[in-house]
């Protein structure tokens, strides 16, 4: 072959693999359920122009006062006043009113005695081991009063930073999400998903064991907890089914002071205890032939605000609708449940193949906003959408291709069922940033390009608490001037 012909083959062939890339649809092919073919775009080529380069200024702007004699140039002025809009939490129409109420609640229980107000803050990974919950906490206990963590799981799947739990080794954890064991037939997982039991579950057909099983759980102080959140005054622990006599010791500094004998039976049952100050080693233990089922313990002060960090790794957040309803409601309607933050999203992106399944998963998610509303109709939800992801494509890092999908996806979920929805995604810089917060120094996520580190975890959690601060100022601003319009009425009257 002539050299003109080898050059006006490879040009042919070079301009059939451009109009490949600029025409070839953009959710791919869908080959089967598995599969999908798709053709890298012209943008995943220019990732490194379209990212963030310095991930401190970039959240410094944040703090910028736009002012036009500061700021000269327009569109540098218009650029930051727009991702300073996009810090914001976003709500339907505008519409702030079910933010309102709990501000109203929490103001309540800043001027009572006896009031306690509840925030549950649901999330995958993310948020494990007290991970952003932990910020969040200390801000509303601060402002508001309250003490301690709030609900820690009877086992720990990954431990939790914000006090110390010691287990015997005959403890079986079994959860609602991630891998669940199929011989658990009942949907009592309420209200962390996860309970626990220091003999395996027998099925109905054989006998129980005819010799005492001993078990116990030991908790202490942990040094990395924010102060408010060491201390607490009231205990609650919830267990449920039981077929069994059991026995309950609890041991202060290793001294017993009182053992109490559990229903037996069905139910959502709790069991409660008030202490003078905050003790250093706390143990129970537990005898029984057949081990009840066992949901949580709750570390909270006598008033205030209690924030609950419940992680469930491997979660998509679409198993509330599958927890036992009654169980699930009695907890919520009991415990004032003002806040639901749910952040999810993260572990269904990299499965998320094309923007139907997207769409379908909003839906799913949608219909799980919806079921804990009507449990609790009057309660603030706020939706936190994924972080920036990101996976290699032709050898390159970059965001997984239909991240911006989901979350779009889970914005309009939330939209539609009166949530507010921060986004996460363009708060952390949008498109391939996540790569510069693993390339950050000092670095601000890990080397897996999902997770954030401490110090992101930590610049995150103000973010969020700076978003959620402005709309409580404003709606006091409101509120003094809708004040002040009445009083003046009132003295024309």
């Amino acid at each position: 072959m002539k050299p003109i012909q080898t050059f006006l083959v490879l040009l042919a062939i070079g301009f059939l693999a451009l109009l490949t890339v600029l025409y070839f649809p953009e959710d791919g092919i869908q080959l089967n359920d598995q599969i999908t073919l798709r053709f890298a775009s012209l943008d995943d080529f220019n990732s490194d122009d379209d990212r963030i380069k310095n991930v401190e200024e970039f959240l410094d702007q944040y703090e910028i006062t736009i002012d036009s004699t500061a700021i000269l140039d327009s569109i540098e002025r218009a650029r930051i006043a727009y991702h300073k809009e996009m810090l914001r939490i976003q709500w339907p129409n505008d519409d702030r009113n079910s933010l309102k109420n709990f501000l109203l609640s929490l103001e309540k229980v800043k001027l009572s005695s006896k009031k306690k107000v509840r925030v549950m803050h649901f999330g995958d990974s993310q948020i494990e081991g007290d991970r952003i919950t932990s910020y969040i906490r200390n801000k509303f206990q601060k402002e508001y009063g309250g003490y301690g963590p709030g609900l820690i799981p009877i086992v720990e799947g990954v431990p939790s930073a914000v006090i110390n739990q010691n287990n015997s080794d005959n403890w079986y954890r079994f959860t609602l999400f991630g891998r669940r064991d199929t011989n658990i037939l009942n949907s009592r997982y309420a209200p962390l998903g996860s309970m626990g039991m220091f003999t395996y579950p027998l099925v109905d057909s054989l006998e129980s064991d005819t010799v005492l099983q001993n078990a116990w759980i030991e908790f202490t102080q942990s040094g990395m907890a924010k102060n408010r959140a060491r201390k607490y005054s009231e205990l609650t622990l919830y267990y449920g089914y039981s077929k069994a006599e059991t026995i309950l010791y609890t041991y202060i500094e290793d001294s017993l002071k009182r053992f109490d004998d559990l229903i037996i039976g069905d139910g959502f049952h709790s069991i409660k205890w008030n202490f003078e100050e905050t003790p250093k080693k706390l143990q129970f233990e537990f005898e029984s032939k057949e081990s009840p089922e066992f949901y949580a313990f709750s570390f909270e002060g006598s008033k205030g605000v209690i924030v609950d960090n419940i992680a469930m790794r491997g979660s998509s957040g679409t198993l509330f609708k599958k927890m036992d309803r009654k169980q699930l409601s009695s907890f919520i309607q009991n415990q004032n449940v003002e806040l639901f933050i749910l952040q999810y999203g993260g572990n269904s992106v990299p499965y998320i193949k094309s923007s139907k399944q997207a769409i379908r998963y909003g839906g799913w998610f949608k219909s799980q906003i919806d079921y804990l509303r009507k449990i609790k109709p009057n309660a603030t939800f706020i939706v936190i959408g994924p972080s920036d992801m990101s996976t290699k494509i032709a050898g390159k890092f970059m965001t997984f291709p239909f991240l911006e999908d989901v979350r779009d996806a889970l914005k309009k979920a939330a939209f539609e069922s009166g949530a507010g929805f921060w986004d996460l995604y363009e708060v952390m810089g949008g498109r391939n940033s996540m790569i510069s917060w693993v390339e950050s120094d000092p670095p601000l996520a890990g080397s897996d390009y999902v997770h954030f580190n401490h110090r992101g975890t930590q610049r995150i959690s103000e973010l969020f608490i700076k978003a959620l601060w402005s709309d409580f100022e404003e709606l006091k601003i409101e509120k003094t001037k809708k004040t002040e319009f009445e009083n003046d009425t009132n003295k024309v009257e």
